[in-house]
């Protein structure tokens, strides 16, 4: 997806700038979280130096589960707010079922969290998209609740809002789509008297980079040189996504993309199924209703939330440590006394914690691994950090292991310094000082060729067409290239893009007039063409004496160079094509 983030100095026109709220929406397959800070400037992400973490509802912290129950009345339940005696599983890992089973790794679609969810939405009889929506919508307005309390519903009221939604940056395009479509239905972008609501969509690797700079604006910036390269590993509960940037300037610092993201689904909750999958065979050899005993007593979720969740999850470093399991013993009494627990705990060895931990963790070392061997391949130099950011990326083997990846027979001056980023707070979308050029247009280029659409901003170009003859309909077709270096003729790179209408045909007569070379009287139509994106659809405008004569809202699949994408946004499951009056 194209992305440009900019600060942007403070207006010297002396008009006051409609106030706007930048709210940011981290929606993970395992948590999620919102951000919030104030902006002058609805056009962009100004220069905003503190961001406000949505506190959870029914808890103190800044992440919230992403779950959601449906009781038999059809009220809606979500985070922490579901109880703990249910009649009917609450569905979770619901993010993941927007792909199709296709594009699931095969390991991974077979995953139990999966096939719960999957199970979940069919008994409910729920496409996950409403799913999504209703959480989504529950998520915002617990939101809003929050930010009315912190500055006023006054304030609120009056403000523009700004979303930014971060999406996986290894996501196909009809999933982001049924994203947007999630987005929408969850009332998110609701007509308000401040204005209309601005969308944005930012990968989940960048919002980590640009979280990242944040920290580094912070602290020093002492050993990061112009041309320096740092890989950011953005390692969350379902997906790990990994982005490169370079440095292209200090002071302030200002980065852009030199390595294309990756990712994977390798995230912690992989180790999870692991850790279950290694206690249910110890379990077995003890008896065979084991399982179904600590279910029955409660005690599995007791040792998952504290031997596991706080105990050998995060704090396994590959020593000698060995962790043992408190069990209850299978007699029938009831009452839960020391000597119940005493004698059949299970013990966890640092060799069933490697077994855990290294197929997931390898899949991210591959991940890492690669992005710096391709910085070596094309700038011929290593790169000079890599971040580690995300619940899991605080793990400290994941961190000696990249460790000793990534610096094996390598020098002193070679070596990548590992940093690990703190806190749990969701990622927000820019820095102080710092500036991400993405794709951004050049301050020296002037045509067409070669631009690229920072999100949430437009480009206009003037065009013409000529007619001989009065027309009764006008149709224009847009055509695009997957070139570096666009062809000047339509040949074999050129494809067509989508076709529009226009609402109306301008008045035959009223049309300014040339003569061509062989002495013709040709009648011209100026126009002109605006394209918009939010990093998901592209939105287009033909514009003729300051009216709009069509738009077209398409989706657009970026990983495969500007084809367009079957999956619609219309109801009807087709591009959305419209005529304005």
């Amino acid at each position: 997806m194209p992305q440009s983030y900019q600060t942007q100095a403070s207006d010297d026109s002396g008009k006051r700038q409609e106030p706007t709220i930048v709210i940011g929406i981290d929606f993970g397959t395992t948590y999620s979280g919102v951000a919030w800070t104030t902006s002058s400037r609805p056009g962009h992400i100004n220069i905003i130096t503190n961001w406000n973490a949505v506190k959870s509802h029914c808890s103190d912290k800044e992440k919230v589960p992403s779950a959601i129950y449906y009781d038999n009345k059809g009220e809606v339940f979500w985070g922490y707010s579901i109880p703990e005696k249910i009649s009917s599983p609450k569905i979770e890992w619901f993010k993941l079922c927007l792909l199709e089973e296709r594009d699931i790794p095969k390991n991974i679609r077979n995953a139990a969290q999966i096939q719960a969810a999957q199970k979940s939405l069919k008994e409910s009889n729920r496409r996950v998209v409403d799913v999504i929506s209703d959480y989504l919508r529950e998520l915002w307005k617990h939101s809003i609740v929050n930010i009315r309390r912190a500055i006023g519903g006054q304030l609120v009221d009056i403000s523009r809002f700004k979303v930014i939604v971060t999406l996986p940056a290894i996501w196909p395009a009809y999933a982001q789509l049924r994203m947007l479509e999630a987005i929408e239905k969850a009332g998110i972008l609701e007509t308000r008297a401040a204005g209309d609501t601005i969308l944005e969509f930012l990968s989940e690797p960048e919002a980590a980079a640009l979280a990242t700079i944040k920290d580094m604006c912070t602290y020093s910036m002492v050993n990061m040189e112009v041309g320096d390269h740092f890989v950011v590993c953005d390692a969350g509960g379902g997906t790990v996504d990994v982005i490169t940037y370079t440095v292209i300037k200090t002071d302030p610092i200002r980065v852009k993309e030199s390595v294309k993201g990756d990712g994977k689904l390798c995230g912690a909750t992989f180790l999870d199924e692991m850790f279950l999958t290694t206690l249910r065979r110890k379990l077995d050899k003890v008896s065979l209703d084991a399982w179904k005993i600590l279910e029955e007593k409660g005690v599995l979720s007791r040792i998952i939330h504290n031997d596991w969740e706080n105990g050998i999850k995060p704090q396994f470093r590959n020593t000698d440590q060995h962790w043992l399991l408190q069990m209850p013993s299978s007699g029938s009494s009831k009452k839960r006394t020391h000597d119940q627990f005493r004698f059949t705990d299970i013990k966890i060895s640092a060799k069933d914690a490697q077994n855990i931990f290294k197929p997931t963790v390898g899949e991210i070392e591959t991940l890492v691994i690669d992005q710096a061997k391709t910085v070596k391949r094309k700038y011929k130099k290593e790169p000079k950090f890599l971040v580690l950011v995300g619940g899991f990326g605080r793990q400290p083997f994941l961190y000696t292991r990249l460790q000793d990846q990534l610096n094996r027979k390598k020098s002193q001056e070679e070596k990548t310094e590992l940093l690990q980023g703190s806190g749990a707070e969701p990622w927000t979308a820019v820095c102080r000082g710092a500036v991400i050029r993405g794709l951004e247009l050049s301050e020296d280029t002037t045509e067409s060729t070669g631009t690229t659409i920072p999100v949430g901003e437009s480009v206009e170009k003037g065009f013409h067409r000529d007619l001989v003859i009065p027309a009764t309909t006008i149709e224009t077709t847009f055509i695009y290239s997957t070139e570096n270096a666009p062809s000047n003729r339509c040949d074999e790179t050129v494809k067509e893009l989508c076709d529009v209408r226009w609402s109306s045909v301008p008045d035959f007569d009223s049309l300014p007039t040339w003569i061509n070379p062989i002495g013709d009287v040709i009648r011209r139509v100026n126009y002109d063409v605006k394209m918009t994106s939010n990093g998901v659809t592209l939105d287009f405008e033909i514009i003729y004496n300051n009216q709009v004569m069509a738009s077209k809202k398409i989706g657009i699949d970026y990983g495969r160079c500007g084809s367009t994408v079957n999956q619609a946004l219309g109801a009807s499951g087709s591009d959305e094509d419209s005529g304005e009056d």
